[in-house]
This record gives structure tokens, sequence and C-alpha cells, in this order.
């Protein structure tokens, strides 16, 4: 029997394809070109979700932890808006390795949340699935909002993100336009934010 139909997590799914980058391999360690080729395919929407997740956590950041992770999804956004049919790495990022171990244990946080996620997600409104480069501009601006040193609201761009990023893997148009709603919140959000801070400055 095909070890995918046994699979607790069929790999068709966000938990199965993260999973099985896991499975998948017995190398002590993975450059994050390998990583991103186990995704298979609708690789830029797997690429956006794995980038978006390390910034979910509620409260502020190391500073430039964000700029991690925001640098490359601005990079992959832009190959997505000008019709690349998969994602890629600039070779320096490409190159640079991660042990199974640590890789394990970051996935492993994210399968019960993409199980939860696969369970909401279906196909439905098309129309918004078919707007692959209004999504693309979407993960420019999000990723752009990442970048900024404002604590706290970086959890508002990331979960647009990840709501883009989730409705593109199941095709789920409902899921995408959630995510320009939540886009369009933390733009305002971030306004809000970069108002107090010109005004604690003294230079409004």
């Amino acid at each position: 029997m095909d070890a995918a139909a046994t699979s607790p997590h069929p790999v068709t799914s966000i938990a199965g394809a993260l999973a099985h980058v896991i499975d998948d391999t017995r190398e002590m360690e993975l450059s994050y070109g390998d990583v991103l080729g186990r995704l298979g395919g609708r690789g830029f929407g797997f690429a956006m979700l794995v980038l978006a997740a390390p910034n979910l956590t509620p409260g502020p950041s190391l500073p430039g932890f964000s700029t991690i992770f925001g640098v490359p999804m601005v990079l992959l956004a832009i190959q997505m808006f000008f019709g690349a049919r998969s994602p890629r790495l600039p070779g320096w990022l490409a190159r640079r390795r991660v042990t199974r171990a640590r890789l394990a244990t970051f996935i492993g946080k994210l399968v019960p949340v993409a199980v939860k996620a696969d369970r909401a997600l279906r196909p439905r409104w098309p129309g918004f699935v078919g707007m692959p480069r209004l999504s693309a501009a979407w993960f420019v601006v999000l990723a752009c909002l990442l970048v900024l040193p404002f604590p706290f609201v970086s959890l508002a761009a990331a979960s647009a993100v990840l709501l883009i990023a989730a409705g593109m893997i199941g095709e789920d148009g409902l899921a995408i336009a959630l995510g320009y709603a939540a886009g369009v919140a933390t733009l305002g959000l971030y306004a809000i934010f970069g108002w107090a801070a010109l005004r604690a400055l003294g230079w409004l």
C-alpha cells in the first residue's frame, strides 16, 4: 500500500506536506533550498506560511528578527508577481543549512496548527484563488511591514500572510479574502503605531 495513503496526514494537506519534509529525509542537515523543494507543489503558499510562522509569537521580538523572514518573503513575492511557477531562494540563502533536529522541532510546533487549518480549508470562492498577482502584491506589502521595528503589531502582519498562504495551498478563496481584509486592518494598525511613534519623537 502507498505510504501516503497510510499516513495520518496526506501529503496534499498542509500538515502532511510539513510532516513529509521530516519523514522523507535521513540527512542530519538540510539546506533551505532542499526544505523548499520538499514542500512540492504550491510552493509559494508553503514558503510564505513557513516564513510567517516564526512571527506569530505575541509580544516584542528580538531586533532584526522579523527582517530575517521579511526579506526572503519580499524576494519570493516578487517572483510570484512576475509569474514564476515555483519559488527559488537566492543562492546564499538556499545554501544555508539547518539541522534535522531543529527543523523537526519547528515543524512539530506547526503541525497541530496546520491540522486545524486543514479542517477549515476547502475549495471555494475561485475568483480570489485565481488572482495570484494580487496575493503577491499583498505579500510584498505585509513583508515590508514585518521589517518595520514595531513591537506586537508584527503578529497582525504575519497573521494576514498566514491566511493568504493557507488559502493558496487549500485553494480556499474565502481564506484569501480574509487575509486581504486582515492586511487592510494591519495597514491601519501600523499607521496608528507610526503616528504614535512620530508624536513621541516630537516630529508631529
